[in-house]
């Protein structure tokens, strides 16, 4: 179970930093690292905005700084600590898979920039990968999803969930999951922990909030349709305020006699955190549950007695369970060596490149088409890997279809679906 707490916009690196410097050390000193044993040796390069040149000058300030109050005041890019996250995660990965593939790493700084990216996948070497990791931002992922689609290299992409990177792209491997998923595990969880409860839908009328809300009112509907019990299901916008033909409001559609899932499909806080403080009072009333969006915990404004209190579950990607011996000794060998905690970037180059490791010592260079079936269980992440059809004979791409549920109790983070 982890400690429910804010995580701030800015992470406070300086104590880190000599380990960091190592790693831009490493990084401009070589291009190539070798995992040990078959004669196959297979080619990947990894495109990240480390920034190293403005990277670089941080880590003087800080190394120059008069004390450690100053030093901790100098922050990185957002984009650049994803990168050193991320490879310290897959340095740590290749180091303890020493004896299973033999790995040729390319490593290029793309300072998540378009023109910048487009230079580098001009380099010659980059027809000759074998797999593409990267990069971070949805414009320069789409870059190089569509230049690994011309030459037929799998595209790697741990990053940006975007179903609009690509299309029939059977190169093309989407690590983090959709949004689409996040909303079908949420339903899924439902059906599963809550089946006769009162299901209300509640959206503003904007694209992203209305799309979401859809999605989850059809998948109701057509659970309905076929089922022998069925859910009470309203649907209501905030502009029209209309739920099944009538005029309504939120309060009039909580039934004080049954369990209320409240799925609120918004990104935007103020609007969350109007929603969730209008209901609250009513929690005394009636058995509410709140079903939110994996963006909340990251947010500023969302009251957490508020999230605590309504029993809210929310979608994420990653959930470390420190209980697993394999995620104690991943963070024991990571701490060991870069003298940190692992932050969820670094969980996530830990499990992406392990996974790689697996699956091409298990089914070879092509094993994408191989993993339908099968889920990987990393350190904190699991990823149940499956194409993506545009139509019945044509792959849009191969994507990651696993998300946790993750419950709000006792201002603490528990895994329940």
């Amino acid at each position: 179970m982890e400690s429910l707490k804010r995580v701030g916009k800015q992470n406070e690196y300086s104590l880190t930093a000599k380990h960091y410097l190592f790693l831009l050390i490493l990084f401009n000193a070589m291009q190539s690292l070798f995992a040990q044993t078959d004669t196959t040796v297979y080619k990947v390069g990894l495109l990240l905005p480390f920034q190293v040149q403005n990277t670089d000058g941080k880590f003087d300030e800080i190394l120059n700084a008069h004390d450690l109050t100053s030093a901790n005041r100098i922050r990185f890019e957002d984009d650049a600590i994803i990168a050193l996250d991320f490879y310290q995660g897959l340095m740590q990965s290749l180091t303890e898979d020493s004896d299973s593939v033999r790995v040729e790493l390319h490593v290029y700084d793309n300072w998540n920039n378009d023109s910048t990216t487009a230079e580098i996948l001009k380099k010659p070497e980059l027809k000759n990968m074998d797999f593409i990791i990267g990069s971070v931002s949805t414009s320069s992922a789409k870059l190089v999803a569509d230049f690994c689609k011309a030459n037929k290299i799998m595209n790697i992409q741990p990053f940006t969930p975007s179903k609009s990177l690509t299309s029939e792209n059977p190169y093309h491997l989407k690590i983090a999951p959709t949004i689409d998923a996040h909303v079908d595990n949420l339903y899924q969880s439902i059906l599963d922990s809550f089946p006769d409860a009162n299901i209300i839908i509640y959206t503003p009328k904007n694209e992203k909030g209305m799309a979401l809300a859809q999605r989850f009112d059809s998948l109701f509907i057509n659970y309905n349709s076929m089922a022998e019990t069925k859910y009470a299901l309203a649907m209501l916008n905030t502009t029209d305020m209309v739920a099944n033909g009538k005029k309504t409001t939120l309060d009039d559609l909580i039934n004080p006699s049954k369990t209320n899932i409240l799925i609120i499909t918004s990104y935007d806080e103020p609007f969350v955190q109007s929603t969730l403080r209008s209901v609250f009072e009513k929690n005394s009333k009636a058995n509410l549950v709140v079903y939110g969006l994996p963006t909340w915990l990251g947010g500023d404004i969302l009251r957490l007695d508020y999230i605590n209190n309504l029993h809210t579950r929310i979608s994420d990607a990653f959930f470390a369970d420190t209980s697993k011996p394999k995620t104690r000794y991943f963070i024991e060998n990571f701490t060991n060596r870069y003298h940190a905690e692992p932050s969820k970037y670094a969980y996530l180059g830990y499990d992406v490149f392990s996974f790689l490791l697996k699956s091409v010592k298990t089914y070879g260079k092509d094993f994408v088409p191989q993993l339908a079936t099968q889920r990987y269980t990393g350190t904190a992440y699991k990823f149940d890997i499956n194409a993506s059809m545009k139509d019945a004979n044509t792959i849009n791409y191969y994507e990651n279809n696993h998300v946790n549920v993750l419950k709000v109790e006792d201002y603490k983070l528990k895994r329940v679906w």
